[in-house]
């Protein structure tokens, strides 16, 4: 669970649509000296999920107080063979490659806690969901199930 406080830009869906991160980050303003929380599903549908991917992670390392990073839906094996980004990862690598991000999927946190009173995710709320506590308490580096309130949430 990532603690932020506000001012911070929350973006949602990004789906390998490259161009238009950059132009969020244009509009938003510089990582260096602006906070973000990207909410996942950084992949699939666009053609550049690799690239989104490289700038999103290298913000991360580069300034890693302004950047969270949460896992969305397709951050995970079956979407991202489903969808497009397998077949655009053998395109430009190879299956290593694939399978190192999918190792870094599953160390993205599942949520972020805003002003110490915003709950964000990707997801829904699971009507099991009765305190934070439980969704610190999932284990996030793993497929997610079929269903419970990982699935839900994420």
């Amino acid at each position: 669970m990532i603690q932020i406080e506000d001012p911070v830009l929350i973006v949602g869906d990004i789906h390998g649509q490259f161009y238009d991160l950059l132009k969020i980050i244009d509009i938003g303003g510089d990582p260096a000296t602006n906070k973000y929380i990207f909410m996942g599903d950084y992949i699939d549908r666009g053609y550049f999920s690799l690239e989104v991917l490289l700038i999103l992670i290298s913000f991360k390392i580069n300034f890693p107080k302004n950047i969270v990073l949460l896992r969305g839906n397709h951050e995970c094996r079956q979407l991202a063979e489903t969808f497009n980004f397998y077949e655009e990862i053998m395109h430009k690598y190879d299956k290593d490659i694939f399978e190192a991000f999918i190792q870094c999927f599953q160390c993205l946190p599942l949520a972020c806690i805003l002003n110490k009173k915003f709950l964000i995710i990707h997801g829904g709320i699971s009507p099991e969901l009765n305190s934070i506590q439980q969704i610190r308490n999932l284990n996030r580096f793993c497929e997610p199930p079929k269903n419970g309130l990982f699935w839900f949430t994420y």
